[in-house]
């Protein structure tokens, strides 16, 4: 019934393979996967590629370059998994020993298919620059906004609090308001000179 609450009007994802894959936009992105936990290197792919992550408590980061675009770093986070079958314990009753240990292990969590938009290094104006930087914050805000009302539609549902994953929010969002910093705007062209008019003979 939490899991119902908490999903709203939103469908079960699939079932977790242990894998995802990792895109970038432009394609053909070097990407270095790092496990914050331990600071392991778990892979390092050209986009798009396969990548095998068991479920756990790690936040992955994945640090992508691309040329002619900004090093772009984002957090993949393992969140609570809603596929059918995949039963997370309430931290009440009998249920709260066996919600412990799911909590620490992850045994619940999965990561998902994710998208690398990496910002071009320069802009041809600041209108071009201000208009990608802002389709990106609203697709961010979007997923969040999703994710933090499952939050608080059904706290028992969730395993991240609606404080924590906004914190997330705050911190990807700071991210790209330092990438939109960093990025140039192309220098206008000069106007060409217009051709003198030719001279009348007499």
């Amino acid at each position: 019934m939490s899991d119902g609450s908490a999903l709203g009007n939103e469908a079960r994802p699939a079932p977790y393979s242990g894998r995802i894959t990792l895109g970038s936009d432009p394609a053909g992105a070097r990407c270095v996967l790092t496990n914050t936990a331990d600071g392991s290197r778990v892979a390092e792919v050209i986009t798009p590629a396969q990548v095998t992550l068991p479920r756990s408590t790690a936040i992955i980061e994945a640090a992508c370059t691309a040329p002619g675009h900004l090093a772009t770093t984002i957090a993949l986070r393992p969140v609570r998994d809603f596929a059918d079958g995949i039963h997370h314990p309430q931290p009440i009753g009998t249920g709260a020993v066996q919600n412990a240990v799911v909590v620490r292990t992850g045994s619940t969590r999965r990561y998902n298919d994710t998208t690398v938009l990496l910002p071009p290094q320069s802009f041809p104006s600041a209108e071009a620059r201000d208009a990608w930087f802002a389709q990106r914050e609203a697709a961010l805000l979007a997923t969040a906004t999703a994710a933090i009302a499952r939050a608080q539609r059904a706290p028992n549902a969730t395993i991240d609090t609606a404080q924590v994953l906004q914190g997330y929010l705050e911190a990807d969002l700071a991210a790209l308001r330092q990438q939109q910093a960093l990025a140039s705007v192309a220098a206008p062209q000069p106007e060409p000179e217009a051709a003198a008019p030719p001279r009348r003979q007499r």
